[in-house]
């Protein structure tokens, strides 16, 4: 059976609704599957599997990752936070991280030059499910990533560049 969502590939002219996105996301066996990209932003599906991660990365763009299932623990300079279903965590742009099924663990440098350092421990026996949203767009308008290693290469080859109108911000052109 096809993924029922095809990806935009042009600049969106009207609005877009995914009905149930929690069963959307649960629907995609893909790692990463673009659903929607915009001028300024870009929705993302996951599913991590259990012993996955996301892979460490630095991202020049803020990211919001929503968690539709599994659980983990945050823990930012000593506090720890559970997350779980309907949890958001909102990553800055230049934030280092990574999202594992044992345990995501990300580092922030933040003004005046704090050093933060924040970790995630999965506690559930299942894959995470999340949507993210990256602003302004980090991939391809129609990326499929069956694997973290697929995304990874996609990425180094440079075949998984934003398309040029979502790298443009604020553009006037809207309604043309």
């Amino acid at each position: 059976m096809s993924f029922p969502f095809k990806p935009n590939t042009e600049p969106p002219k009207d609005m877009t609704v995914f009905k149930n996105l929690v069963k959307v996301a649960s629907d995609s066996d893909k790692f990463r599957r673009v659903l929607w990209t915009g001028r300024n932003s870009q929705l993302v599906i996951m599913t991590i599997p259990v012993g996955g991660e996301i892979g460490e990365e630095i991202h020049t763009v803020d990211q919001h990752l929503t968690f539709h299932s599994g659980s983990a623990d945050a823990i930012v300079n000593d506090k720890t936070e559970r997350v779980g279903p309907g949890d958001i965590v909102i990553v800055p742009a230049g934030a280092k991280h990574n999202v594992s099924i044992i345990k995501l663990i990300f580092y922030q440098w933040s003004y005046p030059y704090l050093y933060t350092s924040v970790q995630f421990t999965n506690k559930g026996q299942t894959p995470l499910i999340l949507s993210t949203v990256y602003a302004p767009a980090e991939h391809k308008a129609d990326t499929v990533h069956s694997s973290l290693e697929e995304g990874e290469r996609l990425e180094d080859e440079g075949k998984d560049e934003p398309p040029k109108w979502a790298q443009d911000l604020h553009q006037k052109d809207i309604g043309k």
